[in-house]
């Protein structure tokens, strides 16, 4: 089982305007600590909590994110590597003791980094902090396994299963690690192993209060932010590629391409693939998928009317679409990769203002979508995508800023039910993949004539290859 490898004879047009406004990112992060200081800036604070915007070790705003962008640039041009290797050799600097976890955070997030520079180079670049930084996440994964296989009671939080902090997104970390002769230990692969493992339970049918549901579920005590549990006081069902099923779908048929299957593995593909095949809903427009699922929604014997979505990476078809493409790739299933194919084109189908997209960046942005509709066009040759990749690419452009300090901005509403409650945005200064400039500029490296690397593409942080 391997993954359809992308078709070099579909390149997407080059637009000049995506040449000028990847250099003009790549220039504005070159200093780290230029950007500490603007990203960081008192005056730079996400509205509604009030959090920095600068995360010196994630890849979501910090320098691994940085360091992911131009190390796609020295694929064509080795004197990006230079730049880069500040903002690795700074965010190990800066490493603590006790990092933070998940895969946009700490050891993790770095080791993302330097892995992409070492495949840019072919060299073996930073093998000694490759291979500690390895047995740091694999060790922790093994210990954050052991608490999750210690609960007793039916449900899980999203730390369990998650992209963004959860088993599924360092679990596809360590699908490299094994993968590589300086970073692979027996460590790396009994939790590579041990993940499969806990991902394909997680799968399994539980029964919450005498009702059949998927072990996925995440309870009230369970959710993330007070608003969380006051939307869903029994409980949801995630569907989004960021926080929800989609994300271990992505691992579980990565992993069986490159070899790596345990008991059960592909009985839970075809689990979560139906389930989420299944959560199609539509519009005059075609299938789209919503973003969570209610208690309620899920044990009704009809499916409801309408809910919300976004078009967006972290939610809605792009993000869905990516792991049934993929899933259906690796294991020959036509149905899934029909539902994803369809799943888009009922997205580029719709008016631009039903996206529900906030600005130019990647998580629920404009660039997530046109990185998916790039992805799985050149993966599967579909025109309609690969033209929907352009055309959104475009309106991503329509967004740079010269006199903003990175190029692009993040662009956040002033509300914190989104753009639900908006009266506007805010503009803030953001420098990583997946909320800031340097996550944009990677979007754009296939419409500047910069075809990206496969070996440990970017877009792997994103689940997306």
């Amino acid at each position: 089982m391997t993954v359809t490898p992308l078709d070099p004879t579909l390149p997407v047009a080059v637009l000049p305007e995506a040449q000028a406004a990847v250099q003009l990112v790549a220039e504005r992060l070159a200093d780290p600590d230029a950007v500490a200081r603007i990203a960081d800036a008192d005056g730079n604070r996400e509205p509604i909590f009030q959090a920095s915007m600068w995360g010196p070790l994630t890849l979501s705003n910090g320098l691994p994110g940085i360091a992911l962008l131009y190390a796609e640039l020295a694929r064509a041009d080795s004197r990006w590597l230079s730049v880069a290797h500040r903002h690795v050799q700074r965010a190990a600097q800066l490493m603590s003791s006790a990092p933070a976890r998940g895969l946009h955070a700490g050891p993790a997030s770095l080791l993302t980094a330097a892995q992409s520079c070492a495949a840019a180079t072919g060299t073996g670049q930073y093998a000694t902090l490759r291979r500690n930084l390895a047995a740091w996440v694999s060790t922790d994964q093994l210990r954050r396994l052991d608490g999750f296989a210690a609960r007793t009671e039916p449900g899980v939080p999203w730390a369990a299963y998650d992209v963004i902090n959860g088993m599924s997104g360092t679990g596809r970390l360590l699908l490299d690690v094994v993968n590589d002769p300086v970073e692979d230990s027996p460590a790396a692969r009994q939790a590579l192993d041990r993940t499969l493992r806990h991902l394909v339970r997680l799968s399994e049918t539980i029964r919450v209060d005498g009702v059949a549901v998927p072990g996925w579920w995440v309870p009230c005590d369970q959710q993330p932010i007070k608003q969380d549990q006051e939307a869903y006081p029994r409980g949801d069902f995630n569907l989004g590629l960021a926080h929800g099923a989609a994300g271990p779908l992505t691992l579980l048929s990565l992993a069986a391409s490159a070899g790596h299957e345990v008991p059960g593995q592909r009985d839970a593909v075809a689990r979560i693939a139906d389930w989420l095949a299944g959560w199609a809903l539509s519009d005059d427009a075609g299938v789209y998928w919503p973003c969570r699922v209610s208690w309620d929604e899920q044990v009704a014997t009809e499916p409801p009317g309408g809910s919300f979505t976004r078009t967006a990476w972290c939610y809605g078809a792009p993000g869905v679409a990516s792991a049934l493409y993929l899933a259906g790739d690796v294991h020959d299933v036509g149905a899934w990769r029909r539902a994803a194919l369809d799943g888009l084109h009922a997205a580029l189908a719709r008016p631009e203002q039903r996206w529900h997209l906030d600005g130019p960046t990647v998580c629920h942005g404009s660039a997530g979508f046109a990185q998916a509709l790039w992805r799985i066009g050149t993966a599967s040759g579909d025109p309609v995508l690969l033209a929907g990749a352009e055309r959104v690419a475009s309106q991503v452009l329509g967004f740079l800023d010269p006199q903003a300090p990175f190029g692009f901005a993040h662009l956040v509403p002033d509300s914190p039910r989104g753009w639900q409650d908006a009266t506007g945005y805010r503009a803030l200064n953001v420098a990583g993949v997946l909320e800031g400039a340097a996550g944009v500029a990677c979007t754009l490296l296939p419409f500047a004539g910069s075809a990206p690397g496969t070996d440990r593409a970017w877009d792997r942080c994103l689940a997306l290859s």
